[in-house]
């Protein structure tokens, strides 16, 4: 190998090099360590990472990882009720109006009271952040009744059911002194 071409190969390997140093950099976040403890939704714990606000991957300690966690989760069940709502208007279907209008009510209301326990309770705030999941399997389950496979509100159901595992796991990381 000539001179140029052996320092043309050492230049390639040092940008790629430099191009995924902040990849490895951001694997060691407290978000990313969470999700990499939970080995029963770790995959789907760090697709949804991908999606997060930068306030989650950023986070340098418990408390303002689980802040900023349930500020989003509060956000994305939000979301996923309105499309859900949407959805129901447009298919009338029974299971779906349940979805919409009872399971992710108890989505959001679990989420939002979690948020507003963090500080005071974080006890009571891991319970109810982990409840907020029995809103995407009670989905889950009246859309299996009534044999509707519908892959976005299964996708759905399953992001927040993630989203709830991780809140959960993360408040339970704040110290309680």
């Amino acid at each position: 190998m000539n001179s140029s071409a052996l320092c043309s190969f050492v230049v390639a390997v040092c940008l790629v090099m430099v191009s995924y140093s902040p990849m490895a950099a951001n694997g060691q976040g407290l978000a990313e360590k969470t999700c990499m403890e939970n080995l029963e939704y770790k995959d789907a714990c760090l697709m949804l990472l991908k999606q997060a606000d930068p306030k989650i991957v950023n986070a340098k300690t418990a408390d303002e990882l689980a802040q900023a966690t349930l500020e989003w989760a509060v956000a994305k069940s939000q979301d996923a009720q309105a499309f859900l709502k949407g959805l129901s208007q447009v298919d009338n279907n029974k299971a779906i109006v349940q979805c919409a209008n009872f399971d992710y009510d108890g989505v959001v209301a679990s989420f939002k009271s979690a948020l507003e326990g963090l500080k005071d309770d974080p006890q009571t705030a891991s319970y109810d952040a982990k409840v907020a999941g029995d809103g995407p399997t009670g989905c889950d389950r009246g859309l299996a009744s009534q044999n509707i496979n519908n892959p976005a509100i299964t996708a759905l159901n399953q992001q927040i059911f993630t989203l709830s595992n991780l809140a959960f796991k993360i408040i339970c990381k704040i110290k309680t002194d």
